[in-house]
């Protein structure tokens, strides 16, 4: 599978982009879309769930040495939302990274995500706190906007360190 189909080789098949992106971001696009073709989002939501996972687990890096993790909630008025937090052994942090994990606001965890957040965690020195908002459509809008402030306005009132927001496609 390509990222546009038909023949990884036949550069007609990739489009506008045949040309422009490197042959190793092409062989990462057709890495991710044997895992995850393109024609997954005309699935049942559970069934897109489970393939992400899957490719998640298989692109999984692990965390770089010295990024350590632990797991908490973080508590509002009605539910608490699990969070992840990354530090970095051996480094006096200058700064604190509140990351929310892609996967449209339906895909997506803690876990799906991991080693980005421990890569940024690695890459800055800083810590690195990953929320795990509530997924639609079992959860309405503005459901995950409201986690994800949750999230941010717990790391603003228990933490003095310049906040950067992170994230991907969500």
């Amino acid at each position: 599978m390509t990222a546009v189909g038909g023949d990884p080789t036949d550069s007609a098949s990739r489009g506008k982009y045949a040309d422009r992106l490197d042959p190793e971001l092409w062989e990462y696009i057709d890495k991710v879309n044997s895992w995850y073709p393109p024609e997954i989002v005309a699935a049942f939501i559970p069934e897109q769930r489970a393939v992400y996972g899957r490719m998640c687990v298989a692109f999984h890096q692990g965390r770089p040495e010295g990024v350590t993790a632990s797991d908490g909630l973080v508590a509002t008025g009605s539910h608490p939302i699990p969070v992840r937090r990354y530090r970095m052994a051996g480094k006096l942090e200058a700064a604190i990274v509140v990351y929310y994990h892609g996967g449209g606001f339906v895909l997506g965890d803690l876990d799906s995500h991991d080693d980005i957040c421990a890569e940024i965690c690695a890459g800055t020195g800083f810590e690195v706190v990953s929320a795990d908002y509530r997924l639609a459509p079992e959860h309405l809008h503005p459901a995950s906007f409201n986690d994800a402030l949750a999230v941010f306005e717990w790391v603003a009132a228990t933490s003095a360190l310049p906040i950067v927001l992170c994230g991907e496609s969500a």
